[in-house]
């Protein structure tokens, strides 16, 4: 390739890099990516003023932008980002991008490779969020994988006798919750193949009804006593303790996910109305909380006392250098089970992260008589049909409600 790859602009080196990838057999979805990563790095250049690209410039990217600031522990969609920056760099060296960037091609049958990889880019382009796409993608692999061991080669010949052998294989290898999701991504994956003259009509209408026992993954619950003797155990004359203190009050106090935690702004903290507000990261719903006074203060604290001088408008930040917004890998959960421990809550048998503190809460609040309407606006959910899951485990309050059955006719 020779060495005129350092002297392209950035965007004429993007331009070749396509042209490089997709000329090597990668995929339709990885493409869209990479150029989707590189349409947000030209947009930083422009800002920065910045016309040609370096491995330098492209790790600043990767930092400020994409707020990845450790190369050692990145999920899949961070180690994507990173592989866009080092195929731009190899190309601008006059060297082919590394084989190992494209592994992902390799982890289906590759008969099967371009249905699979069609699918991501239909959902991609339909605007679902790169986790959905990733468990869909994760649950499809299933599905073409089975086909390969039976010798299916092409969906050409799928046949529903294909269809009730792969749902025998789910029944022996998987949970339920599990069974019933790669279900329904295979209908859906299904239906998009009829749509588009992969397959032909009528499969998808064979796959009606689902059995789901959605109460089988509920996260284990804990007492209001249990909550509180958590809380005590923090230490809140330090600063680890002061962040810790505040992160979880709003995980026990108001239920908010990890993920909402994280995105928190503080902005979205209206401290004269009294309210906390974000958009939910799971479903979109735009939520307002009560601001109490043990939140308020305890926030206050934590922003007064504890939190480091930071450019970013994100609530919580890295405690370390470079303070910046907590990456995507932030579950918090380090931070329960700490305390947990601390406080000697017995965990065994149960789950103890931090959701099973929101569904702590509404446990507690149910016990305590709210109105599930109520509960359900406190968790953000689209519907009270959604909170009603967390019904059966109220066992004394639902004995309460109980009917007396009648003797006799009625």
């Amino acid at each position: 390739m020779g060495q005129q790859g350092q002297n392209l602009t950035m965007k004429e080196l993007i331009s070749k890099a396509t042209q490089v990838i997709s000329e090597r057999g990668h995929s339709a979805v990885s493409i869209y990516f990479y150029n989707r990563i590189w349409r947000h790095l030209l947009k930083y250049a422009s800002e920065k003023d910045v016309d040609y690209f370096s491995m330098d410039f492209g790790m600043e990217y990767l930092k400020t932008v994409e707020k990845i600031q450790c190369l050692d522990k990145l999920d899949k969609f961070e180690r994507q980002k990173l592989r866009a920056i080092k195929v731009l760099h190899d190309i601008q060296q006059g060297n082919l991008p590394a084989k190992y960037y494209f592994v992902e091609s390799l982890k289906i049958p590759q008969q099967h490779h371009k249905n699979f990889t069609d699918y991501q880019l239909h959902l991609t382009q339909k605007g679902q969020k790169e986790r959905t796409v990733k468990s869909k993608a994760s649950r499809i692999k299933v599905f073409f994988k089975y086909l390969d061991s039976c010798g299916v080669k092409s969906l050409e010949i799928l046949d529903l006798y294909n269809i009730t052998a792969f749902f025998t294989f789910l029944n022996d290898k998987y949970t339920p919750v599990a069974r019933s999701n790669i279900q329904y991504t295979l209908r859906d994956f299904l239906r998009y193949a009829e749509d588009h003259q992969i397959i032909r009509p009528g499969f998808s209408a064979y796959i009606q009804t689902i059995y789901n026992n959605k109460d089988e993954r509920l996260p284990s619950t804990y007492s209001q006593e249990e909550l509180n003797r958590i809380l005590l155990s923090v230490d809140r004359t330090t600063v680890i303790g002061k962040r810790d203190y505040a992160v979880l009050l709003l995980a026990i106090r108001l239920g908010i996910r990890s993920s909402d935690i994280r995105h928190l702004t503080i902005q979205g903290v209206h401290w004269n109305d009294n309210i906390i507000e974000f958009c939910q990261q799971k479903t979109g719903i735009y939520q307002k909380l009560p601001l109490t006074d043990e939140i308020k203060y305890a926030l206050a604290d934590y922003l007064k006392n504890s939190r480091p001088n930071a450019k970013s408008d994100t609530l919580f930040v890295r405690t370390n250098a470079p303070y910046e917004t907590l990456s995507s890998g932030s579950s918090f959960f380090h931070i329960v089970n700490k305390y947990m421990k601390k406080a000697c809550i017995v965990t065994e048998g149960k789950r103890h992260g931090m959701h099973s503190l929101r569904h702590s809460l509404s446990s507690n609040l149910l016990t305590e008589g709210t109105p599930l309407p109520v509960i359900t606006g406190i968790l953000g959910h689209s519907t009270s049909e959604v909170t009603k899951r967390y019904l059966w485990m109220d066992l004394e309050t639902m004995r309460l409600a109980a009917l007396e059955v009648p003797y006799g006719n009625a």
